[in-house]
């Protein structure tokens, strides 16, 4: 069955790999994908999604033509390999217009990992529907807001997470380690790492025995690395988040998979959020009603860890927060006790072949 996979960033892709992996195992598929380097061995690439996916609204006007490039190349496969199914994760700018491409050809279209509907853009729940076969969202609360909604075709069978962590946590020793990660996007990094840096520095010059550690992705060019560096020698470069947020004291995040990441960990953080200020004022006008943006937080319903969203996202109140953690044991291991319960709600191992099952179960 010629199956094309589109992700739009380095998460989704390690979830699209798990999903290509068990389907592989139930029956005769070709892939094809829109990916970065993780699905390249996998499948039949298209194109990179580095080339196109970016956060913001001003942050995405240069590569707009890129985009319309690869969307027309995507379309195109889908007509000429004969594509039988399409799997689509996140990346809903581009996937829904992919979405209703391919429904109207007669393909399946599966949507695991679903667009934010319940944050803005509520209306693409109807997009949903018409445009897909099955819907597989991956947090806890989205299941009941689409059965809110009404949508009778989703599934919710657990976070992916749980099978890329599944023996990972808890096999080494806590360290005095911050860990630093503003993003994993070059558009990210430009925007948050300086912010995260002074913190690191302000942190430095007021304790002692820490080391701080960035975790780079490898798929960014060095220039970057070395050129954000260039005043924070103190910083070490890894690349296995995992290994340091197991061992890590406290960790310094960009909002987005790895602060869930982080908190499957058991570990205090601090959630960073900076965009440009047009990509910011647009998205408070078309986001309401809701009360965090990191995925801790919006899984707990509750402020299990503190948010610094754009204009609060400064060094001082970076460093602010990760004293009032380090001076007070109790409410350190609280936040701990409390991050490691989402584990709890996030489904049992393993899930990505209970999702391969269940996309085969429409074919």
């Amino acid at each position: 069955m010629n199956t094309l996979v589109v992700t739009g960033e380095r998460s989704a892709e390690n979830y699209a790999s798990l999903l290509v992996d068990e389907l592989s195992k139930k029956g005769d598929f070709k892939f094809f994908s829109i990916c970065s380097t993780l699905l390249e061995k996998k499948t039949e690439k298209i194109a990179d999604f580095r080339d196109i996916s970016i956060i913001g609204a001003k942050e995405a006007l240069p590569i707009l033509k890129k985009a319309i490039k690869t969307l027309n190349e995507t379309k195109r496969t889908i007509k000429e390999k004969d594509i039988d199914l399409v799997i689509l994760l996140d990346f809903p700018e581009f996937n829904l217009k992919i979405a209703k491409f391919a429904k109207k050809l007669g393909k399946k279209v599966v949507y695991y990992i679903t667009p934010q509907v319940w944050a803005w853009r509520k209306y693409r729940v109807k997009q949903l529907d018409k445009y897909t076969d099955l819907i597989i969202p991956i947090l806890p609360f989205e299941r009941f807001f689409f059965k809110l909604n009404n949508l009778s075709k989703v599934e919710y069978l657990g976070h992916p997470l749980v099978d890329i962590l599944h023996g990972k946590i808890g096999i080494h020793k806590k360290e005095n380690i911050i860990l630093l990660m503003p993003g994993s996007r070059k558009s990210e990094l430009e925007l948050n790492s300086e912010v995260i840096f002074k913190a690191a520095k302000i942190i430095k010059n007021n304790t002692e025995g820490f080391r701080f550690v960035w975790i780079y992705p490898k798929h960014l060019p060095n220039e970057l690395k070395g050129r954000l560096l260039e005043d924070y020698d103190f910083i070490e470069i890894e690349h296995d988040p995992y290994e340091y947020m197991d061992k890590a004291f406290f960790g310094i995040l960009k909002s987005g998979t790895t602060t869930l990441e982080a908190a499957m960990f058991g570990l205090p953080m601090v959630v960073v959020y900076k965009i440009s200020p047009a990509s910011y004022r647009m998205g408070k006008i078309l986001i309401r009603n809701i009360r965090f943006i990191s995925l801790p937080n919006l899984i707990s319903g509750d402020e299990v860890v503190k948010e610094l969203i754009q204009n609060d996202a400064t060094e001082d109140k970076i460093a602010e927060e990760f004293f009032r953690i380090y001076e007070d044991k109790a409410i350190y291991e609280n936040i701990r006790s409390r991050l490691k319960g989402l584990n709890d709600i996030l489904g049992e191992y393993p899930v990505t072949e209970k999702i391969a099952e269940k996309i085969v179960s429409i074919l």
